[in-house]
């Protein structure tokens, strides 16, 4: 198995659930691949995509040994689980309980709208317009077309950030016989007969094995947006926000044509907020702040730009300052760390066109010339599909 991401850790268990030996190998310090976290000055940052997590999701590896995720990786109920702010001051908050929400609706929309919410909830894989007719919960529960992720999906938060489920389901894959190499790049292949035969790693190593796992670049959509995000770690805190907030700007539909069609910024941002410690007091030193800014903006097929100069980089600086003037006053001001991560970083780390999303549906299927070797995309579900795909070589 080459590479210790939630794809690769997610194989490995059922792999050795099916009573398969498994090696993996990964080039980084510790398993957790895109979702590793920085650590500075008592602050903690999700440095990967944006990946939101629930017992179910991390249940099917963690079961297929007979692990419970409780033992492994504690996850935290966020309630509500996202507040979006309008451009006429008022908000509206989703809840883990969908006749919570039903009644936020409600009273903000008119019970019509309360009532075609709780229709569009039972209908699955339904497009928002189908079912909803309120622009303000349009616009909620639409961001994914957008952002290419729902902050409405945040009902969990794993206590130590995203690379603690990492960590956890690491630490069960070994107790349960799985190995692991660190530090270790997988080189080139040995190939006979339209068979994968051999690996030879950095360090030297030729690695013989059955079959191999390896992943794919993550499976772009070009019309997706990419992220700017801007993680600061501050001594401002703000009463009025949950943990996953949203920001919409007054020219929604202009927004997403100017990101996803023309390559241009948005003249008029919508704007995530992730607050992890609203909900994970480790994430941030007593009395401070952790903040997880994300901006959709163009991928980099849709415009090239240099996100290296100044000129594109002082964007950020400008996302701030409209984040202060809807009410994070002095955010800027009171900020001891900042990291900003551009669609040309997301790009350094393989993410083709610099798209950070990892698709639900992404899937895993057989190489096309090598009879042995499985290529994953990346997630959870990737890797289970990889692991049944290994199995029935």
């Amino acid at each position: 198995m080459v590479g210790a991401g939630l794809s690769g850790l997610s194989a490995a268990l059922h792999l050795t659930a099916a009573g398969r030996e498994v090696l993996v190998l990964d080039q980084q310090s510790g398993p957790g691949g895109r979702h590793t976290c920085m650590e500075l000055d008592g602050y903690r940052f999700d440095t990967g995509p944006v990946t939101f997590f629930t017992p179910e999701s991390l249940a099917g590896p963690l079961h297929a040994v007979g692990e419970t995720v409780r033992d492994w990786i504690e996850l935290l109920p966020v309630d509500p689980v996202c507040r979006a702010h309008y451009p006429d001051g008022t908000t509206l908050d989703a809840h883990a309980d969908p006749l919570k929400t039903a009644a936020a609706i409600g009273q903000l929309c008119g019970w019509p709208e309360a009532r075609a919410f709780l229709r569009y909830m039972r209908a699955h894989l339904v497009p928002p317009g189908i079912v909803l007719n309120d622009p303000r919960t349009l616009r909620l529960f639409g961001l994914t077309s957008l952002f290419g992720f729902s902050p409405a999906d945040c009902r969990w938060y794993p206590r130590g950030g995203n690379q603690a489920v990492a960590r956890g389901l690491g630490a069960a894959a070994e107790k349960h016989g799985v190995s692991f190499q660190f530090g270790v790049r997988a080189e080139h292949w040995e190939t006979k007969a339209g068979r994968i035969t051999a690996v030879h790693t950095s360090d030297g190593e030729r690695l013989k094995a059955d079959a191999f796992v390896f992943p794919v670049k993550t499976p772009n959509v070009p019309w997706r947006s990419s992220h700017l995000v801007i993680h600061l770690g501050t001594g401002a805190t703000f009463s009025k926000i949950a943990h996953s907030n949203v920001h919409f700007g007054k020219l929604w539909q202009r927004s997403r044509h100017e990101v996803l069609t023309r390559g241009e910024m948005m003249t008029d941002p919508s704007i995530t907020v992730l607050a992890p410690s609203q909900t994970d007091r480790t994430a941030a030193p007593r009395g401070k702040a952790v903040y997880q800014i994300v901006v959709p903006v163009p991928n980099l097929r849709t415009a090239p730009i240099d996100w290296n100069v100044p000129a594109t980089r002082s964007y950020a600086g400008e996302i701030i300052a409209t984040l202060e003037a809807r009410g994070y006053l002095d955010l800027g001001a009171g900020a001891g760390l900042s990291y900003v991560v551009t669609p040309s970083d997301w790009a350094r780390q393989g993410m083709a066109y610099g798209i950070p999303h990892i698709s639900r549906n992404s899937t895993a299927k057989l190489h096309r010339t090598l009879a042995n070797a499985v290529v994953a995309g990346p997630g959870l579900i990737a890797g289970a599909r990889a692991a049944d795909r290994v199995v029935r070589i």
